[in-house]
């Protein structure tokens, strides 16, 4: 047989589309790079209220930089560019861009954002991504509890990787005598100063479409130049008929399941008041806080967004639609007897705060799709190479013998 330079060619691409598909599976057995414990684990103390915390950081740069370079490549066909006017979803939905068109973030950031997982919780156990005993069974995955922590390092870091972020899962002590959450404006104030944007997001937080980059979600949002930080509205919920999800002046307040954190001289006033606030020091009744709910975040909506908030988008409210809930997020909790909670539907972020044990379905789901998007480009862009097309049989032989197509057809009829 001949093989002509169109056929190695294509049979070369369709090779390199397998070797980058085992990639993506191998990050979720990425222990050669996240268990060398020589490399991959930093301590320092926080002298804030006297704790310590351990930072896991991935510092084997030669296996990194090649998956990070495999990654982004293989979908480099799926991502939209940061002043995309538009996005459209698999379902057909349109979504606009920036207001007016007027981009602030017109080029990628790269390693100037950094996206975080903070957790007290540890993934070493049997079945979680940091286990180094055995490969991971993703099927079997729990969907609840430190599986959560798997679930999210593995979203978050595949996201990380396609965009061109850096990427951290810090794995916290609690703070005494705090709920365990507090430990957040501590830890962006340590890892702020070497970045332009630090994203942190909760254990049950999925990215909802993993080829829109973080600068275009800023683009729409308004998040400007200035803007210190920026955190969703909280979804509404009713106990007894009354709203739990309004401050003291009965104004929604902002969830800390996704919190962007821009360094700036503000944001570090910011992270320290807000760091603090327990010690009522500048908030009296701030203590209360320390572990009725919503801990952090209501202290931050009750006090940080006032004081530090009187200039226009200093902090920037997210729309609960776009950075909450998750799709039939209103109807399957009002199936469940939550009565008037508020109809957000993640459309960029899902945060299953109701629904944990949908977070495996989730997050699966956002993988798969933009996978699927990947093959379908690269079999679209080479059709004429992997789709053969049976033609029209004009005659068809057996045993050297022709049948004329007429009689070919009348005798396949009877």
């Amino acid at each position: 047989m001949v093989v002509g330079r169109s056929m190695l060619s294509g049979t070369r691409r369709q090779y390199l589309v397998v070797v980058a598909l085992s990639i993506i599976w191998c990050i979720l057995y990425f222990y050669d790079s996240i268990h060398r414990a020589n490399e991959l684990v930093r301590t320092g103390l926080l002298t804030t209220g006297g704790w310590s915390a351990v930072s896991v950081h991935n510092t084997s740069t030669e296996s990194n930089s090649e998956l990070r370079d495999a990654i982004t490549t293989l979908f480099k066909t799926t991502k939209i560019h940061p002043t995309q006017h538009y996005y459209r979803d698999s379902k057909g939905k349109y979504f606009s861009g920036a207001n007016g068109n007027e981009s602030t973030w017109e080029t990628p950031l790269g390693k100037r954002i950094l996206i975080v997982d903070i957790d007290t919780r540890v993934p070493t156990g049997d079945n979680q991504i940091l286990d180094p005993s055995k490969k991971i069974d993703w099927e079997s995955l729990e969907s609840g509890g430190t599986g959560l922590v798997s679930h999210a390092i593995t979203n978050h870091y595949l996201y990380a990787l396609i965009h061109g972020y850096e990427y951290r899962y810090y794995q916290a002590l609690n703070m005494p005598d705090h709920y365990p959450t507090w430990i957040r404006p501590h830890i962006f104030k340590e890892l702020l100063p070497d970045y332009e944007f630090i994203v942190a997001m909760d254990a049950d937080v999925v990215v909802s479409h993993l080829e829109i980059p973080l600068e275009w979600m800023f683009n729409r949002w308004g998040i400007a130049k200035h803007t210190s930080m920026a955190l969703p509205h909280d979804t509404e919920e009713f106990v007894d008929g009354k709203s739990i999800s309004t401050d003291s002046k009965g104004v929604p307040v902002l969830n800390g399941g996704f919190v962007v954190s821009h360094n700036n001289p503000l944001t570090f006033e910011m992270l320290e008041a807000w760091g603090n606030c327990t010690t009522e020091v500048r908030y009296p009744g701030c203590a209360r806080w320390k572990g009725e709910w919503s801990h952090e975040q209501r202290a931050f909506s009750e006090y940080i967004r006032y004081d530090f908030g009187k200039v226009p988008k200093t902090i920037v409210g997210i729309p609960c639609d776009d950075a909450m809930g998750y799709p039939e997020f209103k109807s399957q909790n009002e199936a469940k007897g939550n009565a008037g909670v508020s109809d957000c539907s993640g459309n960029f972020i899902r945060h299953y705060t109701l629904g944990k044990e949908q977070v495996h379905t989730g997050g699966t789901g956002t993988m798969a799709q933009v996978l699927a998007e990947v093959l379908q480009k690269s079999l679209l862009s080479q059709q004429n190479e992997v789709v053969i097309k049976e033609a029209e049989p004009q005659e068809a032989a057996w045993e050297g013998e022709s049948t004329e197509k007429a009689a070919w057809e009348a005798e396949g009829k009877r």
